[in-house]
């Protein structure tokens, strides 16, 4: 009897080896911000993101295909279809997850409700929530071969700035971070493997994920969006790795984990681009959809609608850092239409430049695809200026939030201190009144510095596109506007 029971035990011991030995193997593509892009010809292209993933798939069965946000906002096709449009081509790409970014919400919360319902796999948000509860499940868990991946979800903190109050009501977004905490303690209680599905960024100086990994211990991994800046290898924080693939479908991330034990051992990141897909013959499926849907848009798109004798700059590099004519005249679109004594827009609303020539009614919409109307604020010339402030608090600085003006010129002195280098500030040719009431237009999204707060008198019901449009159509022998803003160093 002793001697059965002492070959039981060893054999035990040799199956639980095998068991809690055993080497697993996941494959992570992912990608982030594309902002519709892989419906169009700029890109990869949708296509042949899924022909890849899936040929893949045919011969590795362990794989996870998850986005980082930014999904539903940016293209001409996607906004006239309110996010539907690159939500139906989402379903036959096979994601196994999705987490809410910012731009996201634009069409508004009950939408992004709406496109969840419609969507073949589950958004994730463990911060954002809707009359009191979660809006979407704050984690997913996945299991591969015994191990069990949990996938959290988490949105950004100006998630709840995207749009109007009205069309976000009853929406509210919390703290990402003790958000995270909260679930990861859930989480792992049932996962081994901790993810996090984040729309986050490196850059936000308050919350992103260095300061997610030096609070929440815990994470293995993060899959990462919210500020288009890309890691091309991956890169470890602390013992957390993070990936993060871009934006507008230029790369497709690929992350390769080997489990032991049931805990991560390595993980290896990788970002695919034009050239490992040159020979690669785009789904049928998801092509055939993306040309229905392309030439359902065209008769509205193609039209030519106006003019340009230049070309008005609008790269994220430029017009989140200094002023263009791009920002500068449509600045002069909204003021000239409210009759307001200033007009401000935001790098974050320009998203594309126009090149000069006939323009197609889409190529203003991919440059300005924002739909919320003008409106005027009264402001003093004291609320003007300290909202204006916040672009100079250091000489390189990059800002969603960056001012391009209309009506005011001013110098910038970099040899006095952060928050008083405005001088020589002039409104319409005349020295600024720090104590009077100008009227201020800007579009209603803008909400930064707390502007929202400033009671809204009048209100617009014209896109900037349709403003921008108008504009140039009515001044056809316009210049290039000149400097408004000195700088001194």
């Amino acid at each position: 009897m002793k001697k059965i029971l002492l070959i039981f035990f060893v054999f035990m011991n040799f199956i639980g080896g095998i068991i809690y030995g055993k080497e697993v193997k996941l494959t992570i593509f992912h990608t982030n911000d594309t902002h519709g892009r892989g419906l169009d010809d700029k890109s990869i292209g949708y296509g042949k993101v899924t022909a890849y993933v899936n040929q893949y798939r045919a011969s590795n069965k362990n794989v996870l295909f998850l986005d980082a946000g930014d999904a539903f906002n940016g293209l001409p096709v996607i906004d006239l279809s309110l996010g539907r449009a690159n939500l139906d081509v989402m379903n036959l790409m096979g994601y196994d997850a999705f987490t809410a970014g910012n731009a996201d919400f634009v069409q508004g919360g009950k939408q992004i409700l709406e496109l969840e319902k419609a969507a073949n796999f589950p958004f994730l948000s463990s911060n954002i929530y809707y009359n009191g509860k979660h809006a979407f499940k704050p984690y997913i868990i996945k299991e591969i071969e015994g191990v069990k991946i949990g996938i959290i979800g988490v949105s950004p903190m100006n998630s709840m700035v995207a749009t109007t109050d009205s069309k976000l009501k009853g929406f509210k977004v919390t703290d990402a971070i003790k958000e995270v905490e909260k679930q990861v303690k859930i989480v792992k209680k049932k996962a081994d493997i901790i993810i996090i599905l984040a729309h986050l960024g490196k850059t936000d100086p308050v919350v992103n994920v260095q300061k997610l990994v030096e609070t929440v211990p815990g994470i293995d991994i993060i899959v990462d969006g919210h500020d288009h800046v890309l890691i091309k290898e991956g890169m470890k924080i602390n013992e957390t790795f993070v990936v993060n693939a871009g934006q507008y479908n230029e790369y497709l991330g690929m992350l390769e984990l080997r489990i032991e034990d049931k805990k991560l051992v390595s993980a290896s990141g990788k970002l695919l681009g034009a050239d490992e897909f040159k020979n690669i013959s785009a789904d049928k499926n998801v092509e055939e959809l993306i040309q229905k849907i392309t030439k359902e848009n065209d008769r509205i798109l193609n039209e030519k609608v106006m003019v340009l004798p230049f070309t008005l700059e609008g790269r994220r590099e430029f017009v989140r850092s200094e002023q263009t004519n791009l920002g500068s005249i449509l600045a002069d679109a909204e003021r000239e239409y409210t009759g307001a004594d200033v007009s401000i827009t935001v790098g974050a609303f320009l998203r594309e430049s126009i090149e000069e020539g006939p323009v197609t009614y889409g190529k203003v919409l991919s440059a300005l695809p924002f739909t919320l109307p003008t409106v005027t604020r009264n402001m003093t010339g004291r609320q003007i200026v300290d909202f204006i402030e916040h672009n100079y608090t250091e000489e390189k600085i990059v800002s969603p939030a960056y001012t391009h003006v209309s009506g005011m010129t001013f110098t910038v002195d970099f040899s006095r201190p952060a928050g008083a280098r405005m001088t020589d500030i002039m409104i319409n040719g005349k020295p600024i009144d720090m104590n009077k009431i100008y009227v201020l237009a800007c579009n209603e999204q803008i909400s930064d510095f707390g502007i929202r707060d400033t009671k809204i008198e009048n209100s617009f019901d014209i896109t900037m596109a349709q403003l921008l449009i108008n504009y140039i159509n009515k001044h056809p022998d316009i210049k290039n506007p000149e400097n408004r803003v000195t700088i001194k160093k």
